[in-house]
């Protein structure tokens, strides 16, 4: 089944025992490109966080944003009072020695961040790791199911425009079978009337009407763009990323149709060759969000 490029998924639990929010949204892009802005404190997990998309995803602009809520305990200061003290000893030695005058203020001691930490810097840190992750895989989880669901969407829309361009191909064979022997009447029938007076040259004459036939000759393209529609639709049933096979398949798609339509001078076939571009057309711009 096909994914959608475009989702969006979202997934709230708890991580070192703090409230923690993990969103990713995910839009069309040509290939994976990932956008990540988490806590300054888990920073050094980036690496291992695009590690961890590139094993869900394979194509599109992925941006996520992890948030976490502090803790009332979090807010409590840890004062280093023997430092406070030094640097205080220290700030007057260099006024002595210097000859420096005015006296010193808690703003001077405020540019020591060392003087003042927080509760949690004086505790080893446990690895939040297997926590995240498993947040961050719940939240890919769900994008991924809505890509699947918007997927399915595109399949059906697929599915129904094939089967037109399909059954436009089946009257385009049925035509064209009887154009040759037609176009080979009214080629004689306009020899005849260049010639009234004159022998036809019959050996000339069928020469011209077998070049006819080749140029007006569409089989090769029928079956051509028969063999793209069944393995357009092979490609929808797949479990891999299509987005980008698709894609040059509909290019090669719309290649036989334009050649279809050049080969031939039938109003009649000509009217269904435009509705089968189309029906192409409707389908190349909703390939482009094919993962």
């Amino acid at each position: 089944m096909i994914r959608s490029m475009t989702g969006f998924g979202k997934a709230d639990g708890t991580v070192g025992g703090t409230p923690c929010t993990v969103e990713v949204r995910c839009v069309n892009g040509r290939y994976l490109e990932q956008s990540c802005k988490l806590p300054k404190e888990w920073s050094d997990k980036e690496a291992l966080i695009r590690e961890l998309v590139r094993d869900r995803v394979s194509r599109g602009s992925i941006s996520m944003f992890i948030r976490t809520e502090d803790k009332a305990g979090d807010s409590t200061v840890r004062i280093d009072m023997e430092l406070a003290r030094r640097t205080v000893e220290s700030l007057r030695m260099i006024q002595s020695e210097l000859g420096l005058g005015g006296s010193i203020e808690i703003s001077h001691l405020i540019n020591v961040p060392a003087i003042f930490q927080g509760a949690a810097d004086s505790a080893e840190k446990p690895d939040v790791w297997p926590e995240l992750s498993a947040l961050i895989g719940s939240a890919l989880d769900a994008l991924n199911t809505m890509r699947l669901r918007e997927g399915s969407e595109l399949e059906k829309d697929f599915v129904s425009r094939l089967d037109a361009i399909a059954t436009g191909l089946q009257d385009v064979e049925n035509k064209s079978a009887l154009r040759v022997p037609a176009e080979r009447e009214r080629l004689r029938e306009r020899v005849r009337q260049l010639l009234v007076e004159d022998a036809i040259d019959e050996q000339r004459l069928q020469l011209e009407i077998v070049l006819l036939s080749e140029k007006l000759d569409v089989a090769e393209e029928c079956v051509r763009l028969r063999s793209h529609i069944s393995y357009f639709r092979e490609m929808l049933a797949t479990k891999e990323a299509v987005g980008r096979k698709l894609n040059f398949l509909m290019q090669e798609m719309n290649r036989e149709v334009n050649t279809i339509g050049s080969k031939t001078n039938d109003a009649e076939i000509g009217r269904i060759v435009v509705a089968m571009k189309e029906e192409l057309e409707r389908m190349r711009e909703q390939v482009q969000n094919i993962e």
